[in-house]
């Protein structure tokens, strides 16, 4: 008796082994195989063989090396793995090695029981919330489409979805919630923690292995139990899954940029229609996808209009650079420093926003104009005054700070552009020597214990003043927090994919519903030199429907999408010259298709990553199902110099 096994390495096809006497085996068994030199390859039998073909009998058939009886993968996730290959051109065997992860896990079972009892606290919702869980009630068990759940900032989105999970986890069911960043995890975990009196299971990159395998063991086994993961949550084998909620659904950090290329959100929701179970996608600003999804009447909107605190919305004051000056070297205005100083004195909170690590994202000489740049990546190098060294924040190559130019030998010519939350940090200083500042990215907010320290310290009022990136910006709520300073709203204005004005919008109001959630109505101060482009009149103006609408337009004027499917090809290689001439073969393929256009050749705005010369190739098309069969032909058409490599990176969301 044979069989043939999809094994985790980057095939379509699946491989024929002989069974073992002793060995049983159905569709969907976990396997240990010998591949290649290669011995304890994990894989899962995809069909029984009982006869062998011609050419299968002229050579020699491996046999198993090992069947985990008690593993087998459901037919729903064999179906959900054909799908997300069949979608993302990644290989069926790469995807498969999503979900079993690796051996260590497989090899190991519960080394520890859980056993999750509801103490429920008892939450009063208000009208919109009663209002909005009363729909979603009617869709829990009885699964039709997807479900928004949008509502402004600090309206009680999170208390909504947990009445759910709470419906839900009281019929043994298993729970998933999605957080884009393991950031968000420690306040969401406390609050779960207060409301249902135990702490979720926490999944994402930085837990032990230990944890790793009791969790994928619980989910395989049916119990009843709610994580809170990453995006590679989404791949847990559970069997009992009966509620998914994608927390900050719009965030770009969902979009997988490395190995499979995936967008987390949209395989959430795939995962949700084949095994019919409910999803929540909950924001304050959902993403322009979505957004067409509803006026389509594809998803079901539920929307909060009001803060729960029933205080209006923060002031959004826009403030003029162009008419109020900066001092040189200063990145603070008059306006904002007073706010500030006038925030603290009335014993609240402030929070500075700048989107740059770092001390300054620039160094240069000012003799010859000679701008620092990593010797790998076509990126300038970062000023990191801390730790006192210049950093790619591409590749992470680091190098050491000189005060004299490397190029032309001057002495003593180096000068820094622009500010990181560093710099930020000591122009605060300077100004307001009396309070306690402290800074938050993920140079030091990059494990889950440091960042649990700084939001426990914040949220204590041991930090009068943080200066944060984007890492602060989405999921947080600080009681004493009334105030927020965008210091350069104008830097996402300008970016190399269609996705960058609507990233700036959902960014600034995001970090913007910071403030004034509890006591008072809080500030949001917005620095820019263009107060007159359509997107700040309408974040001063709170006019979210409008500007969508706009982009949506815009997106259907210029066929961009979700009015049309992109497809990004990525040559890279150590030599320019070969990288170029195959992108320039493939994007003269034999191959026509009227369907399809094709744009490149062209250099990636990153040319260079990690000392690899890149170039893109994007295709557009009206159906995916055609641009994914177009996609396939000419890679195939073409064989793959072995010193280069291509990446395929269906519906891309940036272009660097």
């Amino acid at each position: 008796m044979y069989c043939n096994v999809l094994v985790t390495r980057p095939f379509n096809d699946a491989f024929t082994y002989k069974i073992g006497a002793k060995q049983k085996v159905q569709i969907g068994s976990v396997v240990s195989v010998s591949f290649g030199k290669k011995d304890d390859q994990l894989g899962i039998v995809t069909e029984k063989i009982t006869n062998l073909s011609g050419k299968q009998k002229l050579i020699k058939i491996k046999e198993i090396d090992k069947v985990f009886e008690n593993l087998i993968i459901g037919s729903s996730i064999i179906q959900y793995i054909n799908w997300i290959s069949n979608y993302t051109l990644a290989p069926k065997g790469l995807v498969l090695k999503l979900f079993l992860v690796n051996n260590k896990i497989i090899n190991h079972t519960i080394s520890e029981d859980i056993n999750f009892t509801l103490k429920t606290k008892q939450v009063l919702l208000n009208t919109e919330q009663q209002k909005s869980y009363n729909i979603i009630k009617k869709n829990l068990f009885n699964f039709s489409q997807p479900i928004v759940l949008e509502g402004v900032t600090g309206s009680g989105k999170t208390e909504v979805y947990f009445e759910a999970i709470e419906k839900v986890f009281k019929k043994n069911k298993q729970i998933l919630i999605m957080l884009p960043e393991i950031s968000l995890t420690p306040q969401l975990e406390l609050r779960f923690k207060e409301r249902f009196g135990f702490s979720p299971l926490i999944w994402h990159s930085k837990i032990s292995q230990k944890n790793r395998n009791n969790i994928w063991h619980l989910c395989y086994k049916g119990k009843p139990l709610i994580i809170i993961g990453a995006r590679s949550s989404l791949f847990l084998p559970f069997n009992k899954l009966g509620l998914i909620i994608v927390d900050e659904e719009h965030d770009l950090s969902y979009k997988q940029e490395d190995n499979i290329r995936y967008q987390a959100r949209d395989l959430a929701v795939v995962r949700s229609k084949i095994e019919k179970i409910p999803i929540i996608l909950s924001s304050a600003t959902p993403s322009i996808e979505t957004q067409n999804n509803i006026n389509k009447k594809n998803y079901l909107n539920v929307f909060l209009p009001n803060q729960f605190s029933g205080l209006e919305l923060p002031i959004i004051s826009l403030i003029d650079l162009k008419k109020e000056k900066l001092l040189k070297n200063s990145w603070i205005s008059k306006s904002v420093l007073n706010e500030i100083n006038n925030c603290i004195e009335n014993g609240k909170q402030a929070l500075l926003f700048l989107n740059k690590r770092g001390y300054s994202p620039l160094s240069l000489c000012s003799n010859c104009g000679y701008r620092f740049q990593c010797d790998y990546c076509s990126s300038w190098l970062v000023v990191h005054r801390e730790k006192n060294r210049l950093l790619c924040h591409h590749c992470g190559k680091i190098y050491s700070i000189s005060k004299n130019c490397s190029k032309c030998k001057s002495k003593d010519t180096i000068r820094f552009v622009g500010p990181g939350i560093e710099r930020l940090e000591e122009e605060l200083r300077t100004l307001c020597p009396n309070y306690n500042i402290a800074i938050m990215s993920s140079d030091n907010a990059n494990t889950p214990k440091k960042i649990k320290k700084i939001i426990s310290d914040y949220s204590s009022k041991k930090i009068d003043i943080l200066i944060a990136t984007q890492i602060m910006a989405k999921g947080y709520h600080f009681p004493n927090l009334s105030l927020v300073c965008v210091i350069d709203a104008d830097a996402g204005l300008m970016g190399g994919d269609i996705k960058a004005i609507e990233r700036t919008y959902n960014l600034l109001e995001q970090v913007g519903g910071r403030a004034g959630r509890t006591n008072e109505t809080g500030k949001v101060l917005i620095q820019t030199f263009y107060p007159q482009e359509p997107l700040m009149i309408a974040l001063k103006n709170r006019n979210r429907k409008n500007f969508i609408q706009q982009c949506l337009e815009e997106r259907k004027k210029f066929n961009n999408p979700p009015f049309s499917f992109l497809t990004s090809i990525i040559i890279s290689g150590s030599s320019k010259a070969n990288a170029e001439s195959y992108a320039l073969k493939l994007a003269k393929s034999k191959f026509s298709n009227t369907d399809v256009s094709i744009f490149g050749p062209v250099e990636a705005p990153l040319f260079l990553l990690r000392g690899q010369y890149r170039f893109r190739i994007l295709l557009k098309g009206k159906s995916r199902k055609i641009l994914n069969k177009y996609t396939q032909n000419i890679v195939k058409s073409i064989p793959l110099p072995s010193n280069l490599r291509l990446i395929i990176d269906v519906d891309p969301y940036t272009f660097s």
